[in-house]
């Protein structure tokens, strides 16, 4: 079976590329055939929690559980600044295991103190926070608390990543979806959930994976901390913060504006199309980014991956569309009929998910290139970011949620033309 699939991965790759398969190449494509697998797994079990949650929860208090998720994504930013993505990086450049632990020890060391003193300082500001994001205090603590426990498994598994330790990085997210899906099921069985009963099995579970990852890379851990390397992940963290973690946190923001303009109960259903949908392709692209990263940032040469990815990009389009709006049919007939149908909505749901797919792809080759490359994602991301709030502000009270969804669209479009302006650059730099 496994021999099965080894060649049919060697066949779709010679038919995509055009070009036989090298020693490299293969590796790569037996690492992402064990994340497709185990993210495979663990989708499955989040798919399932968030269904289960969204039909016990109803499209309201459903809605609470989406904002808090997502003001926790916002609020990462500060509790990482971008060291997770830094680590990766220079964990994956390095080969001597001394350098190894350095980055380690330092970025284990950076993230805990940001985890404090951002802490601190988000809710000495909660009521700057609570107008920001228009929701009350139960859900701004609920955010607050998933952030950290979000800030420490991210953490952990990147560095998993930057070691190229895949295998044990695939078990601990098969791990993760079972904790999640069990502890739903015992809840459900016991009695009602509340939406931070939802947070609080989400977020034990990032805990928990963080004890057993830490335990299992402790040999990497010195217990001095050299400044040289906390100032080398700060300075290329800050480019990463603002372009790599907003990456993640760009697609979500919709919900927040949907929030703004329209009731609770519509960000419940916004995000029921965004799960079936957009969440789906994330999922695709989030695999095959946690092989791609560490391996593109060993090489210096961009121009071959380059070529690579511009011949994926049709093939995105013609099976892409037509695969995310069956994906969206059956998953909102799951949800049941709080949540309805609507065929253009489904429609320009599934046109997000292709083009965030592929500014993702092109955003992650910049950055493994050098700091320039992270600067330039760093002035993208925030250019889409500034006409993505302009879209949402603009569309969304005019066309509800088709709005928000065209000013993905809209935002990601202009996006992807302005990487492609700097594509000649990043080959020749």
């Amino acid at each position: 079976m496994i021999e099965k699939i080894n060649q049919l991965s060697v066949k779709i790759y010679e038919k995509i590329m055009g070009e036989k398969i090298t020693p490299n190449i293969f590796v790569f494509l037996k690492n992402l055939k064990y994340t497709i697998f185990s993210y495979g797994i663990a989708a499955l079990c989040v798919f399932s929690f968030e269904i289960l949650a969204g039909r016990k929860l109803g499209t309201e208090n459903y809605g609470k559980y989406v904002l808090s998720t997502i003001i926790s994504l916002f609020l990462s930013l500060l509790t990482t600044m971008g060291i997770t993505i830094a680590t990766i990086k220079y964990i994956a450049q390095e080969k001597n295991q001394l350098t190894q632990k350095k980055i380690i020890t330092a970025a284990y060391s950076i993230v805990f103190f940001l985890i404090l003193v951002m802490g601190a300082v988000i809710c000495f500001l909660s009521p700057l926070v609570l107008r920001l994001f228009s929701v009350p205090l139960d859900i701004f603590y609920t955010a607050v608390f998933f952030t950290t426990c979000f800030s420490l498994y991210s953490l952990a598994t990147d560095i998993l990543r930057g070691l190229s330790e895949i295998k044990k990085l695939s078990l601990f997210r098969v791990a993760y979806g079972l904790l999640i899906i069990s502890f739903l099921i015992i809840f459900l069985f016991f009695g009602n959930i509340s939406f931070k009963t939802a947070i609080f099995i989400i977020g034990f579970s990032y805990i928990f994976i963080f004890f057993l990852t830490t335990i299992s890379i402790r040999k990497y851990f010195s217990f001095s901390v050299e400044w040289r390397w906390i100032k080398e992940l700060l300075r290329y963290g800050v480019y990463a913060m603002v372009g790599g973690s907003l990456l993640t946190f760009l697609p979500r923001l919709g919900q927040i504006f949907v929030n703004k303009y329209l009731t609770i109960s519509d960000v419940g259903i916004y995000n029921a199309y965004y799960l079936s949908s957009v969440s789906i392709m994330i999922f695709f692209y989030t695999t095959f980014i946690v092989v791609f990263f560490p391996a593109a940032s060993k090489y210096k040469e961009k121009g071959p991956i380059l070529d690579k990815i511009k011949k994926i990009i049709p093939f995105l389009f013609f099976y892409g569309v037509p695969f995310l709006f069956l994906t969206q049919w059956i998953i909102l007939k799951l949800y049941g009929s709080d949540y309805p149908i609507n065929y253009s909505l489904m429609f320009l749901f599934a046109l997000s998910g292709i083009l965030i797919f592929i500014y993702g792809l092109y955003g992650w080759l910049f950055y493994s290139k050098d700091i320039w490359g992270a600067k330039i994602i760093a002035s993208s991301t925030i250019f889409v970011l500034v006409i993505n709030i302009f879209f949402n502000t603009y569309l969304i009270p005019r066309a509800s949620l088709h709005g928000a969804a065209l000013a993905i669209i809209f935002a990601y479009l202009i996006g992807i033309f302005f990487l492609y302006l700097f594509q000649k650059k990043l080959i020749e730099q």
